[in-house]
C-alpha cells in the first residue's frame, strides 16, 4: 500500500511536469532589436566603411568632441531624419553618457530598425577607452 501510494504521487507530480510544458505555454519573446555595447566592443563596427555611428547629443556637445567617425543628429531631430538611415544596416549610437542613445535607440527600434548598437558608457567611456576622438577646435 505504501508502495503504492508513493508510485502515484510520484505519477501526478510528473504529469504537472509534463503539462507545464506543452505547446501552448507561452514563451517570452527576447528583443534583439537594441544591443548594449561598450566602446571598445564597438569600435571595430564603427569603423566599417557605410557605418552608421549617430552621435545623439547637442550641437554644442558634438563640436566640444565627439568619437572619431560619429555623425551628428541630435535626439530631438531623429525623428525628422530617421529617412536618412538605411534600416537593413546596423545603427551604432553614442551620446554623453548613454542615456539619450538608449532613448534613440528605443526610437529606431519603434520605426523598425532591427540592429542597434547602443554605446555604453557613452562619450565619456570613448575617451575613458582612449579611442580616437575629434577634439574640439580651439578658440580663436
Amino acid at each position: 500500500m505504501k508502495k503504492f501510494l508513493i508510485l502515484a504521487v510520484f505519477a501526478l507530480a510528473l504529469a504537472g511536469c509534463n503539462e507545464a510544458r506543452t505547446p501552448q505555454t507561452p514563451v517570452a519573446e527576447k528583443s534583439l532589436a537594441v544591443t548594449d555595447m561598450s566602446p571598445i566592443e564597438a569600435r571595430p563596427g564603427t569603423e566599417n566603411a557605410g557605418s552608421q555611428f549617430i552621435d545623439v547629443r547637442t550641437a554644442q556637445e558634438y563640436a566640444g568632441g565627439h568619437a572619431k567617425g560619429a555623425q551628428n543628429m541630435p535626439i530631438d531631430t531623429l525623428e525628422a531624419n530617421i529617412s536618412s538611415l538605411k534600416k537593413d544596416q546596423p545603427v551604432y549610437v553614442i551620446c554623453e553618457t548613454g542615456r539619450r542613445s538608449l532613448a534613440a535607440a528605443e526610437m529606431l527600434k519603434k520605426d523598425g530598425f532591427t540592429r542597434i548598437i547602443n554605446i555604453t558608457g557613452g562619450t565619456r567611456a570613448w575617451a575613458d577607452a582612449e579611442l580616437p576622438m575629434v577634439e574640439a577646435a580651439p578658440a580663436k
